[in-house]
């Protein structure tokens, strides 16, 4: 379907030690986490369809350092749900009137998945305001994925959610795609972010901050409700392929080698627009790497953090 899981709900649950709050800002009602912690600010954006909350056991990692929040975008858990504003302006309006309500001038700006979008947006619109940007398998440009993955489930999917060839093939086949996957409601928000995503170029070349950018090259086939795919085996994902009907393998195959093309494609474009920035590169990785490769994402962010 576009650049991004769109069952990618947490289900985990939630032992995390944080306060749950509520702001009024830009006219709609958006729920957060506060992990605590001192020093400047570590904002974390979460994906398509998740919340804060998949940040649960990652970002207690970093109140030693930092004061960690974690906000929940318009449409997505808690926060609530308006009939419009998911372009990728007014969600960018929404984490600015967010940090000044709370009074925070500048902040460490961490995205995973779709909010790549944002991140990048803010910093290049609020350059003064961002120490340092940490991208979660989202530097990705999707106004520039091809026209056959533009209506795919780019970071994975299972059978019973992949698009039908009808679905595949037109905005209109997509947008009936993610009604049936989603529901109506929910489709309608997910179907406006995908229009947004796709008109949102990457200025990469205008942000100022330091950047540390992680890429995860895999397709997971995990369940809708799981999230990720608990320690990602890249044979396993051959085999599920595999072992699917024709002309669905031989489709599934095709999408998957076009995402390995693209994944490549925006690799290259990232190092060539911040040549001093920091890329890691996981191969046969989940798309929520700081889960499945946290040991590696921790040792990383640490190290670019402490600079």
């Amino acid at each position: 379907m576009i650049a991004l899981s769109v069952n990618a709900q947490s289900d985990l649950p939630d032992k995390s030690p944080h306060k749950t709050g509520f702001i009024t800002v830009n006219k709609i009602k958006l729920h957060y986490l506060d992990w605590g912690g001192k020093g400047d600010t570590l904002l974390f954006l979460h994906g398509m369809s998740g919340t804060a909350h998949f940040y649960d056991a990652f970002a207690p990692r970093f109140t030693n350092q930092f004061r960690v929040l974690g906000l929940t975008r318009r449409g997505h858990g808690e926060s609530e749900m308006p009939e419009t504003g998911y372009d990728t302006a007014t969600l960018v309006e929404d984490v600015r009137q967010f940090l000044d309500a709370l009074k925070i001038q500048r902040l460490v700006l961490a995205g995973h998945s779709f909010a790549g979008d944002e991140v990048t947006r803010f910093a290049v619109m609020y350059p003064d305001r961002v120490i340092k940007v940490i991208y979660f398998d989202s530097a990705y440009d999707h106004s520039k994925i091809p026209k056959n993955l533009r209506w795919q489930p780019l970071h994975g999917g299972v059978p019973e959610v992949l698009p039908t060839k009808e679905e595949s093939e037109s905005p209109e086949g997509g947008r009936r795609w993610v009604m049936r996957t989603s529901g109506e409601k929910t489709g309608r928000m997910i179907y406006s972010m995908i229009e947004g995503t796709y008109a949102e170029t990457h200025e990469y070349s205008k942000i100022k901050a330091p950047t540390l950018a992680f890429f995860a090259i895999g397709y997971c086939p995990a369940s809708p409700a799981s999230a990720k795919c608990p320690g990602f085996d890249h044979k396993k994902v051959v085999d599920w392929i595999e072992s699917l009907p024709e002309p669905q393998r031989r489709d599934v195959q095709e999408v998957v080698q076009a995402q390995r093309k693209y994944y490549e494609q925006e690799i290259e474009h990232f190092r060539r627009e911040i040549p001093n920035g920091r890329t890691v590169v996981f191969t046969n990785a989940d798309h929520v790497c700081f889960i499945d490769r946290e040991p590696e994402v921790l040792r990383e962010m640490r190290a670019f953090l402490t600079k």
